[in-house]
């Protein structure tokens, strides 16, 4: 029999002769029910979970015997919550008496549903760190949830590192996993006290966890950038010098619309009407200047709901060029024909974070082949992120204007926040030093 894979963890296997689930963890057999069965997916999931949490080393687990002497692992012996269910007197299994993770995680999806939307109605970023705090809830689907604590949730979080999961996704995953259950405490799904049990499970802290850290998002280069302007849609390009002109965030730059601009003074007013901050009652006002004002007059002349940037545009822009550049002539039957009007994937009218992402790389890629053509040494352009772009435009305002400007023109609540976009001017703190020290 071939060996496991380094790395990979133990497989559920059919156990034929009984028609039970079977998984052999470091030498042990653990018997998790009748093949196929839900309960035995639920016992095999919460397993591995503690598994990888514990760095491979399964911790002893005291199980009844099953049969052939081997040791019996069902749902109820797997995380200890079996004295919280009782026998159905029907013969149909155990019945829980409270309310389990799972039916738990489905109320607080419905609750997220409704309430995590903005002023659009469109899904907010919190839900999707709910769908993935449920998610990381599974092994645990089962357990009653008055039984779930610290221990459990500590499982969790080594379990995502395990899995090669960020420290910060990890760290992001407890928070959201906390919020369940101090949704559930505020409607009485849980005693009293649970959600406050949960925060003493400390976060992954750098340096003190094998958890990867992510690379920290850095300006990017105007140079870059301009080398990768010639490459991108004429329509995205336009985005990109507009993001860099006024430091907004890429998603920001997608849903701009003519209304949206008030030009009644000499530095246009660009008013968001639904951003992150909406909820919290906060207004967002992205000034315009005379440069980015050029760039957007001719973007300005269309229905004042109607967004400025658009892929069908773009794509017609493109064909057009296409068209241009042709050498043979169209046949009859080219000519005629039309687009299929139920196309699978037809351009839309709005630019989302993930389409102007993928032009951007798209760019950088040609990019690269251009300059391997003319010289095959020659070192690649880094991709790069829209997001970066803001970073850049925060950066040069702290150089030249400080903090507080940078603050102002990001549209951030807290100068910690922008600690974090601009970064800090490390010439000013050497001329400094180089006149005092």
């Amino acid at each position: 029999m071939p060996r496991r894979p380094t790395g990979s963890v133990p497989a559920l296997v059919h156990h034929k002769g009984s028609n039970r689930a079977r998984v052999r963890i470091n030498g042990r057999d653990f018997w998790l029910g009748k093949w196929g069965s839900p309960a035995a997916k639920m016992a095999y999931d919460r397993l591995i979970a503690e598994y990888l949490a514990t760095r491979r080393i399964l911790p002893p687990v005291a199980s009844p015997e099953g049969a052939a002497g081997h040791p019996t692992l069902g749902p109820a012996s797997v995380g200890g919550v079996g004295h919280a269910q009782t026998l159905d007197p029907a013969g149909g299994g155990c019945i829980p008496e409270e309310l389990t993770v799972a039916e738990l995680a489905g109320l607080y999806l419905e609750h997220c549903r409704t309430y995590y939307r903005n002023a659009n109605g469109q899904r907010t970023s919190t839900y999707d760190n709910s769908l993935q705090a449920v998610r990381a809830l599974r092994p645990f689907d089962d357990t009653i949830a008055s039984a779930f604590g610290p221990r459990r949730l500590g499982t969790i979080r080594d379990a995502e590192a395990s899995r090669g999961r960020s420290r910060v996704g990890c760290n992001t995953i407890v928070k959201h996993v906390r919020r369940v259950f101090q949704w559930a405490e505020s409607q009485e799904l849980v005693p009293r006290g649970t959600h406050n049990s949960l925060k003493t499970v400390e976060p992954l802290r750098q340096g003190r966890t094998h958890a990867p850290e992510l690379p920290p998002i850095a300006p990017v280069d105007d140079a870059v950038v301009d080398a990768t302007l010639p490459f991108l849609p004429e329509i995205v390009a336009d985005m990109v010098r507009l993001q860099r002109l006024t430091g907004a965030r890429p998603g920001e730059v997608c849903k701009l619309r003519p209304e949206d601009i008030d030009k009644s003074e000499s530095v246009w007013r660009w008013r968001l009407p639904t951003h992150k901050n909406s909820w919290r009652g906060k207004d967002r006002v992205i000034m315009v200047g005379p440069r980015a004002q050029v760039l957007l007059k001719r973007y300005l002349l269309r229905d004042g709901k109607a967004f400025c940037f658009s892929p069908a545009e773009s794509e017609k822009k493109r064909s057009r060029a296409r068209r241009l550049r042709r050498q043979s002539p169209m046949t009859p039957s080219q000519r005629a024909r039309k687009p299929k009007s139920e196309g699978r994937r037809r351009p839309r009218d709005q630019y989302d974070t993930g389409s102007y992402r993928r032009a951007i790389t798209r760019a950088v890629d040609a990019l690269n082949a251009a300059l391997k053509l003319q010289d095959p040494n020659a070192k690649p352009v880094e991709d790069w992120a829209p997001n970066r772009l803001r970073h850049t435009a925060g950066t040069e305002v702290r150089k030249k204007f400080g903090l507080e400007a940078a603050q102002v023109v990001l549209g951030h609540a807290s100068a910690d926040i922008t600690q974090v976009y601009a970064e800090r001017n490390h010439e000013l703190a050497a001329e400094v030093i180089r006149q005092i020290g």
